[in-house]
């Protein structure tokens, strides 16, 4: 029987679930390295799958930044040495230069299975394939048989960024922009349930209800 991995929902500066040992938080800057100087084996592995499943999606790959990595660590340090999977508290404070910054934390028996349990979770996965997004840091711990993993997610404050064309299965913070004028909970997925609010808002302001948001449907909402 295959082991269930505790879940923290996720969040765009601290959220948590439950079901695999994961997180989300929001906002940093630092020196590009492919790998960080000293970044094991481990946190290159979760930095590939993370990229990897960005790539096979269209998405851009994240760049690495090494000031992430030293927030992401310590984090990973603090719950392996405490046996409790919780989000940094200090996030926004320790990130610097940050437009948006996100955060994923879990643990499991390996890299794959929380990379798995991540990507299961609608949030989770939002993060991590989030388009708004262009940096990196991850931090991994083996303590007791298991691997504690904190992502940091960060868009630099000096990005700028235009109105995207929003559909179906659509990530990121301008999704939940959307969500929240439309009275959805804000989990950064373009679901179901946002393109229905899409296409009833659309209706009401004599617009073609695609369940699309594009240019005119961005005026309407007022974004």
């Amino acid at each position: 029987m295959s082991e269930t991995l505790p879940l923290h929902p996720p969040q765009r500066i601290v959220a948590f679930l439950t079901t695999l040992a994961l997180t989300l938080a929001v906002f940093v800057t630092g020196a590009v390295t492919a790998h960080p100087a000293g970044a094991t084996t481990t946190e290159a592995s979760v930095t590939q799958k993370i990229n990897a499943a960005r790539s096979a999606r269209g998405v851009h790959r994240l760049t690495t930044r090494s000031d992430l990595v030293a927030v992401a660590r310590a984090q990973a340090r603090r719950m392996a040495s405490s046996n409790t999977l919780y989000h940094n508290p200090r996030l926004a404070q320790e990130v610097r230069n940050f437009r948006w910054v996100g955060e994923n934390v879990g643990y499991g028996p390996d890299v794959a299975r929380v990379h798995a349990a991540f990507m299961a979770s609608p949030g989770h996965r939002a993060n991590i394939l989030d388009r708004d997004y262009t940096e990196v840091g991850v931090g991994a711990v083996w303590s007791n048989g298991r691997v504690w993993i904190a992502q940091v997610f960060r868009q630099p404050l000096h990005t700028t960024s235009s109105r995207p064309t929003l559909r179906y299965g659509s990530t990121g913070n301008a999704v939940k922009l959307v969500q929240r004028r439309l009275g959805v909970r804000p989990t950064g997925w373009f679901g179901p349930i946002t393109r229905s609010r899409v296409k009833a808002f659309q209706h009401r302001h004599g617009l073609n209800s695609t369940g699309v948001v594009g240019s005119r449907t961005w005026r309407a909402l007022g974004l």
